[in-house]
């Protein structure tokens, strides 16, 4: 059973610091002032002492230390009795850490974690839900700390989570941790998924045409691969590169895709030149003589862009195409906007469409707008996705079935399941994994032919 604690107020006089108590408490002229001014808040440990004169100390030494200096006479204490196993007063000198006030959060759930398993060793787990019941539950202990029991559970789940990944040591407070622990679970999941998803790859046609789409992502480097791709073999590209715009540091964006943004790779503004230049002259490598390009950029980088496509041999017009993103005529919706009080929503992207030799548009006459609603944010997992239908529109305006469509940077692979609805072939690259499985995923759950958005 649990010791029978008494809570009471006793003159300080009364308490003798016993043997246990460490020499160097630091510096408590602060605590002293404390003190001074508002009392003792946190109640110490104390034991009666086994010749009935008096208190010995179990917990709280430089707290009494500082009462002393402070010339308090008297100090809340919880008494327990006095004969307690080398366990129980353990037990006492963790729960006491708990008044710390320089724990981080990951070491407060931890010392929950220490101190119920040390319960469950001292008194047993409770099994029965009868309040006489012998043994000690998570409610007991909870109780015991002055915990809630539900915040309380939430804690030694997420201590044991902290034990399997120490990585969530680096999150600044739990709900940030949790968010992660969240998002890993769920990656893990998917991993599990994709692994028995290409385990049960059956031999029907559906099946392979399954696994083709899923062998044209492929994780690594654009620089890496594209030196392996013979020269004038493609017959579109969609460049959709980072477009060095600090999307990790805006705060608006973090809190719509947070989940989102692990795995997203920018590029800084000073070797943003550098990197499109020698993206775009490998592309015109590879494109064949009568081909397109589409370049979607962000629009602090218009002119720089257009002028870096015409450095790279490329045919571009003045003016380029942009996919519009709302339907309400009043122009309402959720759009993205740091100040929505300074700027009005963010609704439409640009692309522009250049191109190598003499090529045809497939749609002559079309507009050079797309009107496409945005991906659903629960349907979303990558911070740049644009909507399978939208790009479908975009790959047929400018290209043939049967094409061959190269996307440097595939992100949520979109643009493979839009090419394989026109029946055209698209590959690319992407430096994540996590992306690819999301993506193989998303292959199977739809028939070929039919993927869509929304």
């Amino acid at each position: 059973m649990i010791p029978n604690i008494e809570l009471a107020i006793i003159p300080t006089n009364s308490i003798q610091e016993g043997d246990r108590i460490r020499e160097d408490y630091g510096n408590i002229k602060e605590l002293v002032m404390s003190f001074q001014k508002d009392g003792v808040i946190s109640p110490l440990a104390v034991r009666k002492s086994e010749s009935g004169d008096g208190y010995t100390l179990l917990a709280g030494g430089r707290r009494l230390r500082a009462a002393k200096e402070a010339k308090l006479d008297s100090l809340p204490v919880r008494i327990y009795p006095g004969k307690l196993s080398e366990l129980e007063i353990k037990s006492i000198e963790l729960a006491e850490n708990i008044y710390r006030k320089d724990l981080t959060w990951h070491e407060r759930i931890a010392l929950d974690k220490e101190i119920y398993e040390l319960q469950i060793k001292i008194y047993g787990e409770k099994i029965s839900t009868s309040p006489d019941a012998p043994g000690i539950s998570k409610r007991d202990v909870a109780e015991l700390i002055g915990r809630s029991p539900t915040a309380f559970v939430q804690d030694l789940v997420m201590a044991k989570a902290v034990e399997a990944f120490p990585e969530l040591k680096k999150c600044k407070s739990k709900d940030e941790a949790r968010k992660l622990l969240e998002k890993m679970t769920f990656n893990l999941k998917t991993r599990e998924l994709v692994e028995q998803l290409q385990a049960n790859q059956g031999t029907k046609s559906i099946d392979v045409i399954r696994k083709k789409l899923c062998d044209s992502y492929f994780v690594g480097d654009f620089f890496d691969h594209i030196g392996q791709l013979p020269s004038n073999s493609i017959d579109l590209i969609e460049l959709d590169p980072p477009y060095s715009i600090g999307l990790e540091s805006i705060k608006k964006f973090r809190s719509m895709q947070e989940e989102h943004m692990e795995g997203y790779n920018e590029v800084l503004p000073d070797a943003y030149p550098e990197f499109m230049l020698k993206v775009l002259m490998q592309c015109y490598r590879v494109m064949k003589q009568d081909s397109w390009l589409i370049c979607w950029f962000g629009p602090t980088w218009f002119d720089r862009v257009k002028s870096w496509i015409k450095t790279s041999l490329l045919d571009v017009g003045e003016v380029p195409a942009i996919w519009l993103k709302g339907k309400e005529e009043d122009g309402s919706g959720t759009f993205q906007t740091n100040t929505p009080k300074w700027y009005l929503g963010n609704s439409y992207e640009h692309f522009f469409y250049a191109r190598k030799g003499d090529p045809q548009i497939i749609k002559q006459g079309r507009a050079n707008s797309f009107l496409f609603p945005g991906v659903p944010h629960g349907r979303k997992f990558h911070p740049a996705e644009r909507p399978i239908n939208m790009i479908q529109e975009v790959l047929s305006t400018f290209a043939q079935p049967g094409s061959t469509i190269l996307v440097p940077f595939l992100g949520s692979g979109n643009t493979i399941l839009a090419a394989s609805n026109l029946l055209m072939t698209a590959f690319g690259y992407e430096l994540t994994q996590e992306y690819k499985d999301k993506f193989i995923v998303r292959v199977h759950e739809a028939e070929p032919g039919q993927y869509r958005s929304y």
